[in-house]
């Protein structure tokens, strides 16, 4: 399985989460930072790079207050409030999963999407799309 996190606020914010060997999720390298205007080329090709570089069945470990101050200022900003909308997607056995994740950080129902719809619903997702695409 494969798992990435994206965030959009003032910038597009990704990274890969690693996910343990009882199934929680660790963010992991590389953070990846585009602009609110990325192309779908650049959005897509960040998003192919945080998927390649998830890994499963890494060993479960606590998640300490020095690794949650590090991944904020990975990110660019000084709190989970600062990330804005996000969206969590999934591959497993080639299906791609995306969830919703609202500004609080609350999980919304996740929708199975087929390889060319998964960049415009990560930008719906991110309240990326024009308004009217919405």
């Amino acid at each position: 399985m494969k798992n990435i996190s994206l965030f959009a606020s003032d910038k597009i914010r990704m990274h890969p989460n690693d996910t343990t060997v009882d199934g929680l999720g660790i963010a992991a390298e590389p953070y990846l930072i585009l602009p609110l205007d990325a192309s779908d080329e650049e959005l897509e090709k960040a998003i192919r790079q945080c998927l390649e570089s998830s890994k499963s069945n890494a060993p479960h470990r606590p998640w300490r207050k020095e690794e949650t101050a590090a991944y904020y200022k990975h990110l660019g900003v000084r709190s989970h409030r600062d990330l804005g909308r996000g969206a969590d997607v999934r591959l497993e056995n080639g299906q791609h999963t995306v969830t919703p994740v609202d500004k609080q950080g609350l999980f919304g129902e996740p929708l199975e999407v087929l390889e060319d719809e998964l960049l415009e619903t990560v930008r719906k997702c991110l309240g990326l799309l024009p308004a009217e695409a919405r």
